[in-house]
């Protein structure tokens, strides 16, 4: 039994569902045909019992009057009828006799087919079917009545042949259809078998082309959405990830194999008794072993003898207690080699230790340049002098001796003055050449116990140690300042420089290195304040204004938020008609702390700090809102133009001009409605710069002034190349006509000179009829100041273009 079972397990699953398909078939057809044959003998046999009552009744009542007149002639011509059913072997008519007991007498009146046959006396009240004992016989008894009396009796002797015969017919169609169906059965399962197996079959052809090929990209061909279709599909995805992984896995054993070979590492492998079963040409080449030498011995043998006891002591530790280790030795071989490196465990993903993965590198080279790096770190580069690391070092060490031995020390600062301009004229090659120079000098000022030091760009210091007062420091100051002004050939070219330079004392000012740093940098800044070219020494005071600049600034991010800010409008009238051509917006700052600040406190700060953008946009969105309100509320004509003053930083803004554009759009104001007013120092920054900000300007039609002319040292040669459209003459020539003649023909030339060119001019101050009178004289465009209107707040403004439309314009009368 089990190898019937081995066997049919063993069997393609082909086979395996035929045979299924066969045997359950069969079987069920077997089982089909059984009940059909017991259904058919149990009916046949049913209709075969009803054909031989209605027989009976039909001999039995043709026989009456054969028994009731005892003709027995006519009784046996009815039994003749019965030639015609072969399956009634034997028959018989009784006659029956009452008797003195009730009991039925017979007498046999006729004999079917002939006298020989026996016929039993059975006397039934009505039809039965006897069971005569002998099989394949049944026997029939019907009564002959007359007038509801059992005159006598009819018997059939009927053989049951005919069924045996049904049933062996039944039986052969059974085995003939057995057996077609069984073939047909047999083939349609074997269809339906190679079907349903060959998904499965093509499985298992892909795992063996997969396995003979190790070709993890061959895929099985899915041919169904069934449940052999999903483990086709499973399959496949199952190679997908087993080809990721397989070519992970050759990519790693690549890379590998790359950065061993390729690598300037050395790499070697340990099994966990310590001994090497890899190694890579890297590691020869730092040893000076071959590989055979390092498989069969150890590298630890080329160890520095210095060297060896601390390594082989963490050698042994890592073999023993399966620690990961580093490496930082010498080796000895022709010279002296340094290494570094790490050997680390192999584990699998339990956790269990394979092996040990070493890696060493020679870092002689770094380890020289280490060497070297730590001579420069103190020095710098370009001048040979003490660099801003070593300077920080000896000021501590210096203040550190002062307050042992009371001694004092000057500490000066100095930087280059306008040192950018020789860098941008003449290159940074030219640069260096001068700081090496400036160098020199410095050297050369100070005594050799001094330290010199550049701590960057163009920013020098000196440490002045057992200084004796504050006036041998001044006098080491003043010959730096008269040394640096020899001239100095440049490119062929001659220059002059001077410097700005800032003085701490300690311990007078601080001992404390960070803070003495601090309060040179204050007196520096002071030195550039005064003009330059001049030494300042620290002052209490000077603390005192940082402290104040700082609280301007914290003051002015918070009145930015807080919008604390408002403007103040001055109107600009045409003087030969007196019409109001624009306003000049002015920023204000009331502060709830500080109360009125004046702009020329707050805006420098703004302008240092970067705040200014963040502020000259808010003046330029509160310009154009309110030039916005007059219009709509028709206080002025479509021509009158809002000025707004750019300062060097705003106009350095890359998106200035695309901000004010928005404004325009955002209240739908021309272009020509709005003015941007620069001084000449914002445009003498940069001055090619300049340009092609103020062609983007003039693009969009908005008007450009310049605020202050005449006072600029560069005004008139590069008035020509401006993309202009109105000069503003600076109140400083305005306000002392008619009694200076000076300032009146120097007025008067501008004007004329800024008409030659095609500009309008403004002059600004205007405060009396007789300055009014000869700025008309002079065809001055128009006129601003205090004889009009002084800056007026929003409320103020609108009474007075209110009042202004009420009054007719008249030009100035003497």
């Amino acid at each position: 039994m089990k190898l019937l079972t081995r066997s049919i397990r063993d069997l393609p699953l082909a086979k395996k569902l035929t045979y299924f398909c066969v045997l359950s078939s069969v079987l069920g057809l077997s089982l089909a045909m059984v009940f059909i044959m017991i259904y058919d003998q149990a009916s046949f046999k049913e209709h075969f019992k009803v054909d031989l009552t209605v027989l009976a009744s039909v001999v039995s009542n043709r026989s009456t009057a054969a028994v009731v007149f005892d003709d027995q002639q006519l009784a046996e011509n009815n039994l003749e009828s019965l030639a015609f059913h072969a399956s009634i072997k034997a028959g018989c008519i009784y006659k029956a006799e009452p008797s003195e007991s009730n009991e039925k007498i017979t007498a046999v009146l006729a004999k079917y087919p002939d006298s020989s046959i026996d016929c039993p006396n059975y006397t039934p009240a009505s039809l039965a079917f006897i069971d005569s004992g002998r099989p394949g016989f049944i026997e029939v008894v019907q009564p002959i009545e007359l007038d509801g009396d059992i005159v006598g009796y009819l018997y059939l002797h009927t053989s049951l042949a005919e069924l045996d015969t049904r049933l062996i017919n039944t039986l052969t169609t059974f085995i003939v259809v057995m057996v077609i169906a069984s073939i047909f059965i047999w083939w349609l399962a074997s269809l339906v078998a190679q079907y349903i197996s060959s998904p499965l079959q093509g499985l298992n052809v892909t795992a063996q082309a997969i396995a003979k090929e190790d070709d993890y990209s061959i895929r099985a061909v899915k041919e169904s959405e069934d449940e052999v279709g999903q483990v086709v599909e499973s399959f496949n995805r199952m190679l997908d990830v087993i080809e990721r992984e397989h070519l992970n896995i050759r990519e790693s054993e690549e890379k590998f194999r790359l950065i061993s070979s390729d690598s300037k590492v050395g790499i070697f492998q340990l099994n966990t008794k310590g001994e090497c079963v890899y190694v890579n040409d890297e590691m020869s080449l730092i040893t000076d072993l071959t590989k055979d030498e390092i498989m069969a011995g150890s590298w630890l043998s080329t160890l520095h003898p210095e060297d060896v006891g601390s390594i082989q002591s963490r050698w042994q530790t890592m073999l023993k207690c399966n620690q990961e280790i580093n490496i930082n030795c010498r080796l000895k071989s022709s010279e002296i080699k340094w290494i570094n490196g790490h050997v680390g465990l192999l584990t699998r993903e339990d956790g269990t230790l394979i092996g040990y993965l070493g890696t060493i590198t020679d870092i002689t080279d770094i380890k020289t340049a280490q060497v070297q790096l730590e001579q420069m770190a103190f020095y710098d580069t370009l001048t040979g002098l003490a660099n801003r690391r070593l300077f920080r070092d000896r000021l501590e060490h210096v203040l550190t001796n002062i307050r042992r031995e009371s001694h004092s020390l000057g500490l000066i600062l100095l930087d280059l003055d306008h040192f950018k301009n020789v860098n941008d004229s003449l290159g940074h090659d030219a640069g260096d050449i001068l700081l090496a120079i400036i160098a020199e000098r410095l050297q050369v000022c100070v005594r050799s116990s001094d330290t010199v030091a550049r701590l960057g760009g163009d920013e020098f210091a000196i440490i002045l140690p057992v200084i004796q007062s504050s006036i041998a420091v001044s006098n080491i100051s003043q010959k730096i300042l008269e040394a640096l002004k020899a001239p100095i050939t440049l490119n062929e070219k001659e220059i002059r420089i001077s410097a700005s330079i800032g003085i701490s004392m300690a311990p007078e000012d601080s001992q404390n290195a960070e803070e003495l740093i601090k309060n040179a940098d204050l007196a520096l800044y002071r030195a550039k304040d005064m003009g330059r070219d001049n030494y300042q020494f620290f002052i209490s005071e000077m603390n005192s204004k940082l402290v104040d600049h700082i609280s301007m600034v914290n003051d002015l991010r918070i009145a930015l938020k807080l919008e604390e800010f408002h403007l103040a409008f001055q109107p600009q009238i045409n003087i030969a008609d007196d019409h109001l051509i624009g306003f000049e917006a002015l920023v204000r700052w009331n502060s709830p702390s500080r109360g009125f600040v004046s702009p020329v406190d707050f805006i420098p700060v703004a302008e240092d700090t970067g705040l200014i953008i963040e502020l000259g946009r808010w003046v330029i969105v509160e310009a154009c809102k309110q030039l916005r309100v007059l219009l709509d509320k028709k206080l002025i004509s479509d021509k009158v133009a809002v000025t707004v003053n750019l300062s060097v930083k705003q106009f350095q803004d890359e998106e200035l001009v695309g901000f004010i554009d928005e404004q325009l759009n955002r209240y739908k104001l021309k272009p020509h409605q709005f003015e941007v007013e620069l001084t000449e120092s914002v445009l003498m920054e940069n001055l090619n710069d300049a340009l092609i900000k103020l062609e983007a300007i003039r693009k969009l039609g908005i008007l450009i002034s310049i605020d202050d002319f005449g006072t600029g040292y560069s005004s008139l040669g590069y008035l020509k190349r401006l993309p202009v459209d109105i000069l503003k003459v600076d109140r400083s020539f305005v306000m002392d006509i008619p009694d200076d003649k000076d300032d009146m023909e120097i007025t008067a030339a501008v004007i004329a000179m800024a008409h030659k060119l095609g500009y309008k001019v403004v002059a600004e101050g205007v405060e009396t009829i007789a300055q009014l009178n000869f700025l008309a004289s002079c065809d001055c465009d128009y006129g601003q100041g205090y004889f009009y209107s002084k800056p007026l707040i929003e409320s103020d403004l609108i009474a007075y273009c209110v009042a202004r439309l009420a009054a007719p314009s008249s030009p100035p009368s003497d």
